[in-house]
């Protein structure tokens, strides 16, 4: 016994390597019955001895070239030899199971793969217990079947998908759906989904009808407010959510009022109509009822608010204000200019607020005062009481003068601080004069001297306050006047002024321009300075001359005299022309130094024509050539003085005109002519506003009035004006605008030379021409359109040719021609890349080829967006239309493209993706140490592969990686089986695993002793 354990333990510890990796490719997997399927090895393998298995039954074995049929083999299933492929024709759902290939010589390889024959779904059919329901209290059964293999359902309410959980419960496989306690939402549509690998079928929908409610009442009042004032209207209107619609009825106060439906209206609402109004719901299917209730609250408003005062307001006087209101009244406050009181140590509130008491009133009190009244519908203030406090008479105060002259009216004033304003009274020796703050005498004597006293007097406050001022009369001076005695002040002769005046004089002084005079540069006093004199005068004694008289109370000055010293005429002058033409008028100016201004008089070869100092002459006639003379007189000075000009006449120039007879033409002669009215004594011409010289082919006439051009060129483009005149006069014409034509020159005519049927082609045409050329177009001699621009009709293969246009300018007369040639083809309309199989598999072919729609000169291709030529695997048809891949590899991944190029462009086809499928591939298992031990199953697979483990015939992971359990510390045999989605081809590999080492010398020590232990008695027997 222990010689067999040994070698059994020995054995366990080592590592057996994995099959060599190849795999299966279906062309289809899940089949539906009665197709064909094809299994194909996944790349070429030479396996001289082999088998095909179908489960454990043999299909095929063979040797070299000879083919067994085995035990399981049938009608339908065939063997290529060549290639190792296994087709399956008409299959049956007996056709599923596993499929393996086994080859044993030369090299050893293993692959199975399992093909799925399903049945498609048919006949499917749904069904309900019952479709009126009521909410909560019903319990709905759905029911589905149909036909086909194998079969997974679920059901849809509208488009979510139903799942099981609380009210909900789904069994047989899904085919049975109860609901329980049903609830609107529950209404559908449902409907039945069932499927399988190979097809999908749905059931027609079904709809239920559940009753509910009601719920959710709500009572809406129209207004909405939390109180409402008696007379107003009130609309209650109740809602619910039910099926069928609810019927309603009203209580009030738990009565009910023996109104139905939905709304209720209360009018002229009164305060007994508050208290709590109820709407009742009620549904005759599902047979509850619900209630809600709404309190509605009915209030009488305030009507009026006063504030009214208990007295007048005097300062450091108590004072009370009342608050007066009609109506029910909640709350009243006070304000001041809009601010709320609060009681302090100066006002407190009285009778719930509607007494505002003042302790001692003072001016800071002064203001507008309101009181507000509210209840729960109205808020009314009263209007404002305007408080004035009132106080005085303080700070009397007397004014007026205390010196006056005899005869005058003095007015005395009295103020005083004081609310309201003081009665005034004025009291002179005892004696009550006058009643208000001004007092005015009467004209005064001297015995009005004395004492004049204001008494003011407040009615209100009753207060009296006294002022006084002392007066004295005194007689002024009056009536001052400045005199000349009736003479006329000349420059260079004597001149003078006298002062008067009445009452008591004492004082006479002089000004000048309101500056103190005194004696000096030919002027002085008498000896009581009442006369002022000049003994020569000047211009500087010019001015305004005033006399002051005065004594000790009293002056007065006398109204200014205006002193202006008369002289001239001096420095008289004439102006006006000396040459002037025939038929014009003429203004001469006649000016002179005089004060007063002089008068003048106006005389022609001492004959009087005018008077004024400008004097302007009739049209003029050769005999007003001449001497005109001026005169001028200062009739306070009484001189004169004269002054001339001597006029001489002529015809003026007018009218100059430039005149053209040809049109102006280049590399032709051209002439300008100049003509004027009148004696034309010079001839000028200007271009562009510039003096013209002639030279570079320009000449004049001998008088000027002819301008020639030998040769037009552009050059000489411009504007030309002739200037005419004489020695008194001259007239330029207006602007003649020379523009020079030429043309057409340098024609082009612009459009494309290949264009496409159906297509509209532009074609332009441009010369330089002065005027602008008239174009006209023919095709092929044919005429076709006019205009610079001419655009054709959609284009057919014969509208090819050539296209002509001719430009004509109609003043030079001369015409020109330009063409293109054009050439039509028909375009390219589509370039399409499709491949020979939709899926491409490693190591077959593939075939793409270029669908071109139209004419096309060359084909290339692209790979990736670069040029893609043929290689040792890759092969290109004589015309390129076709790319053949010989065995696909991964290395041909990428994006293609067909290019098509014909004259008119190239177009590229949308891209077509390569990516190879391939895999599962080089399969292996990858341990990694550790407790517990994880193994890893690796692939190359395109897609990637999906993995499941399998130890001792058991699945026990569906992932790549999985931990293995302790419990196998003497090893287990696990095997990877690697899947590719897409072609179903499945690779197996397996390894026998013994735990692995531990990670650290501690785990590794105790698992050793734990298997030396278990041996001891193994060793004892074998020693």
């Amino acid at each position: 016994m222990g010689h067999q354990l040994l070698p059994f333990f020995f054995l366990t510890l080592i590592c057996i390597p994995g099959l060599y990796a190849l795999t299966l490719v279906p062309s289809q997997n899940p089949v539906a019955v009665g197709t064909n399927v094809t299994i194909s090895l996944s790349e070429p393998i030479n396996a001289a001895v082999g088998n095909w298995l179908f489960g454990s039954s043999t299909l095929f074995l063979w040797v070299s070239t000879t083919v067994y049929p085995g035990d399981s083999n049938q009608d339908g299933i065939s063997l290529n030899i060549t290639t190792y492929q296994l087709t399956l024709m008409s299959v049956t759902l007996k056709s599923s199971g596993i499929y393996v290939f086994q080859a044993f010589s030369p090299s050893t390889a293993k692959a199975e793969i399992t093909l799925d024959v399903q049945e498609p779904i048919s006949n499917v059919a749904a069904n309900v217990s019952m479709t009126n329901l009521v909410e909560f209290n019903d319990t709905v059964t759905f029911t589905c079947n149909a036909s086909g293999t194998p079969l997974w359902f679920s059901w849809q309410n509208g488009s979510s998908a139903v799942t099981a959980g609380g009210r909900v419960q789904l069994s047989n496989n899904g085919r049975n759906l109860v609901i329980s306690g049903v609830t609107r939402y529950d209404e559908g549509p449902f409907k039945c989904i069932v499927m399988n690998n190979i097809s999908k079928e749905e059931s027609i929908q079904m709809n239920l009808s559940i009753s509910y409610g009601p719920s959710n009442l709500r009572i809406t009042a129209s207004p909405d407010n939390m109180a409402y004032t008696s007379g107003s209207a009130i609309s209650l209107s109740c809602s619910a959510e039910s099926k069928p619609s609810a019927s309603f009825y009203w209580t009030y106060n738990g009565n009910p009022l023996n109104v139905y439906g939905s709304s209720y209206n209360l009018t002229d609402i009164t305060q007994n109509r508050t208290g709590p109004y109820t709407c009742v719901a009620q549904n005759e299917v599902t047979l509850r009822n619900a209630a809600v209730t709404k309190t509605i609250c009915i209030f009488d408003p305030i009507s009026e608010v006063a504030v009214n005062p208990s007295g007048s307001p005097v300062e450091h006087m108590p004072f009370n204000l009342s608050c007066n209101v009609v109506g029910p009244v909640d709350s009243i406050r006070w304000m001041k200019n809009n601010m709320y009181l609060y009681a302090d140590n100066t006002i407190t509130f009285f009778n719930g607020n509607s007494t505002l008491s003042f302790k001692k009133l003072t001016l800071s009190d002064d203001g507008l005062y309101q009181c507000a009244a509210s209840n729960a519908v109205s808020n009314i203030s009263s209007q404002p009481y305007n408080l004035t406090v009132n106080y005085g008479p303080i700070n009397t105060k007397a004014s007026g003068p205390d010196v006056v002259k005899v005869g005058s009216n003095v007015t005395f004033s009295c103020s005083s601080v004081s609310r309201p304003q003081s009665q005034y009274s004025w009291y002179f020796s005892g004696s009550k004069v006058a009643d208000s703050s001004v007092y005015v005498t009467a004209a005064l004597r001297q015995n009005d001297s004395g004492n004049y006293t204001c008494m003011a007097y407040n009615n209100i406050t009753g207060i009296r306050s006294n002022a006084s001022v002392q007066l004295t009369v005194l007689a002024p001076v009056t009536n001052v006047m400045v005199n000349m005695d009736n003479q006329q002040p000349v420059i260079n002769q004597p001149f003078t002024l006298t002062c008067t005046a009445s009452g008591d004089v004492e004082h006479i002084q002089w000004m000048k321009n309101n500056m103190f005079l005194n004696p000096e540069n030919g002027t002085t006093l008498s000896s009581d300075n009442s006369t002022l004199r000049f003994q020569n005068l000047s211009l500087t004694d010019d001015g305004h001359y005033q006399c002051e008289a005065s004594n000790a109370i009293s002056n007065s000055t006398s109204n200014a005299y205006d002193l202006i010293v008369n002289y001239g005429p001096w420095n008289q002058k004439v102006e006006g022309p000396t040459i002037a033409g025939i038929g014009s008028n003429l203004t001469f100016n006649c000016t002179a130094v005089s004060r007063p201004q002089s008068q003048y008089s106006w005389f022609h070869n001492s004959s009087k024509v005018g008077d004024g100092p400008v004097y302007v002459t009739a049209a003029l006639s050769l005999n007003d050539s001449g001497n005109y003379t001026c005169m001028a007189l200062n009739n306070i000075t009484g001189i004169s003085s004269n002054a001339s000009v001597q006029l001489t006449l002529k015809y003026p120039v007018s009218d100059a005109i430039v005149n053209a007879n040809q049109q102006p033409i280049i590399n032709q002669p051209f002439t300008l002519t100049c003509t004027a009215s009148g004696d034309v004594e010079h001839i000028q011409w200007m271009k562009n506003n510039m003096f013209l010289n002639p030279e570079n082919g320009t000449s004049l006439s001998s008088d000027n009035s002819t301008l020639r051009f030998q040769n037009l060129s552009l050059t000489d483009d411009g504007h030309y004006h002739c200037e005419a005149s004489n020695a008194i006069s001259n007239s330029t014409s207006n602007a003649y605008n020379l523009i020079v034509n030429y043309g057409p020159w340098n024609q082009k005519v612009e459009g494309p030379t290949i264009a496409g049927t159906g297509s509209n082609v532009t074609f332009n045409c441009t010369a330089v021409s002065r005027p602008q050329s008239q174009y006209s177009w023919f095709h092929n001699s044919s005429k076709v359109g006019d205009g610079p621009v001419y655009v054709t009709a959609a284009l057919s293969l014969k509208d090819s040719g050539n296209y002509t246009c001719m430009a004509l300018n109609n003043i030079t007369g001369i015409s020109s021609n330009a063409s293109v040639q054009l050439t039509v083809i028909d375009p390219i309309t589509s370039v399409v890349v499709t491949p020979d199989r939709l899926i491409p598999l490693a190591s077959q072919s593939l075939l793409l080829k270029c669908n071109v729609m139209g004419p096309y000169n060359k084909i290339h291709w692209l790979r990736n967006n670069q040029n893609f030529q043929q290689s040792d695997g890759v092969t290109f048809s004589e015309d390129n239309t076709i790319v053949t891949f010989k065995n696909l590899k991964t290395a041909d991944d990428g994006q293609y493209k067909c290019v098509a190029t014909n004259l008119l462009k190239e177009h590229v086809s949308e891209p077509y993706g390569l990516v190879v499928i391939f895999g599962p591939q080089s399969v292996q298992i990858i341990v990694s140490p550790g407790i517990p031990a994880k193994l890893t199953c690796q692939a190359l697979s395109q897609p990637p592969a999906e993995y499941h483990w399998i130890e001792n015939n058991t699945v026990v992971g569906n992932q790549s990686t999985i931990e293995v359990p302790l419990k196998y510390i003497l090893g287990s045999n696990y095997t990877c089986v690697a899947k590719n989605p897409l072609t179903n081809v499945t690779v197996y590999t397996s390894q026998v695993v013994n735990y692995p080492n531990a990670a650290v010398s501690v785990q590794a020590s105790v698992l050793l002793t734990a298997l030396i232990a278990l041996l001891f008695p193994v060793l004892e027997q074998c020693l």
